[in-house]
């Protein structure tokens, strides 16, 4: 992943999406610090405007249904938001630009999907519905939706920090990306994420790195997005069959057309190997050479990236990447494998330790301060 070709390139080759179930694009994070488009928009959009009311006639409420399928509801975004041009990310189906709620002027980002070119709305509608019953503090938070003829417009929090596949593109050296304890903190994160999914029966199916990001840059808070193929599955329901996802990060039973919610623990297994080496355990130059090494499902360590990680670091990764999902292990077991366990434990002490060293240090400064000044009194 991180040796193949420009950036830009790499995003889109590999994203696997049929007809019949089709979903959002990627985000594409690019950063803009142009204020002036940003104090013009606010200007040009800051007269008050009137609430779209709903009209109790049955034809009006037919003619609403039928131009706004998604939320049934017709609505303008602009009567209680301000968008800026400037675009933060762009994807198959629409773009991703911040914006100012007028009353509280919190600033939140807009996603805008242009619904012309979405093969199915009822994808767009369960996507909506996804969000807007998930309330976990690993995953993306929707603000509001609003939906008029041409566009559903979903406001969410807005994430500062960049992609977690920007991180990989930036750390990636020969012997390695991130750190062990930097890459189970993350792995951490991510699996508590989908082990809320899991257990209210969300399935994600589009797990990678460009679909992570860290809240701010600041801190390394990550958050899951893109929820565009995402759906319900229920213990017992008739397995999941439409082969969805982005090439890499597909499971071998995905790729046959039965599957469960288990793809989405190979995904972060897949996530994992190449946050610590800087490249997949499966690739190719093209989509089936890397399905067919997929399913053959070997993979290895090759020394030079690997011969400074833990063995439980790779028996994390081989329990996580086990061709039979029945073998392979759930969210819940993932969280109580001892590299995540004890590499996690480490880190958090090493901060505490780095936390009382620096208040130590400030105390002192402090203290010779205050002998100074008294000195000088």
């Amino acid at each position: 992943m991180c040796r193949a070709g420009p950036a830009s390139s790499r995003r889109n080759r590999h994203v696997v999406r049929p007809i019949e179930d089709d979903g959002e694009g990627i985000y594409h994070s690019v950063k803009d610090n142009n204020t002036t488009l940003k104090l013009r928009a606010l200007q040009q959009q800051s007269l008050p405007r009137t609430t779209s009311t709903s009209s109790s006639s049955s034809s009006e409420y037919d003619v609403t249904r039928t131009k706004c399928p998604v939320t049934g509801r017709l609505s303008n975004v602009l009567d209680d938001y301000v968008i800026f041009p400037s675009v933060l990310g762009e994807g198959h189906y629409g773009k991703v630009r911040e914006c100012i709620h007028r009353r509280t002027r919190v600033v939140h980002a807009c996603k805008s999907i242009d619904k012309s070119k979405i093969g199915r709305l009822d994808h767009l509608q369960r996507e909506v519905h996804l969000l807007s019953v998930t309330n976990h503090h690993g995953i993306m938070k929707m603000v509001d939706c609003y939906e008029d003829a041409e566009h559903v417009h979903i406001i969410t929090e807005k994430y500062t920090g960049g992609e977690l596949f920007e991180k990989i593109i930036d750390s990636t050296t020969p012997s390695g990306c991130l750190s062990e304890q930097k890459t189970s903190g993350i792995i951490k994160s991510l699996l508590e994420s989908i082990n809320y999914l899991h257990e209210n029966d969300i399935v994600h199916r589009d797990i990678k790195p460009e679909n992570i990001l860290f809240e701010s840059e600041q801190e390394d808070t990550i958050k899951l997005i893109d929820f565009g193929l995402s759906r319900r599955h229920k213990k017992g329901e008739a397995s999941m069959s439409n082969p969805v996802g982005t090439a890499y990060y597909m499971s071998p039973e995905l790729l046959k057309g039965n599957y469960d919610k288990s793809c989405d623990i190979w995904s972060i297994g897949v996530v994992a190997y190449i946050l610590l080496c800087g490249y997949p355990p499966f690739n190719g130059d093209n989509d089936n050479v890397i399905f067919e090494s997929i399913k053959r499902g070997h993979f290895e360590f090759p020394n030079q990236a690997w011969s400074n990680k833990s063995d439980l670091a790779k028996d994390f990764i081989k329990c996580l990447l086990r061709r039979d999902p029945n073998k392979r292990l759930t969210a819940k077991e993932a969280l109580r494998h001892p590299w995540i366990t004890k590499t996690t434990h480490s880190e958090s002490a090493v901060g505490k330790d780095e936390d009382l060293a620096a208040r130590i240090q400030k105390l002192r400064c402090s203290i010779h301060r205050l002998k100074i000044w008294n000195a000088a009194a």
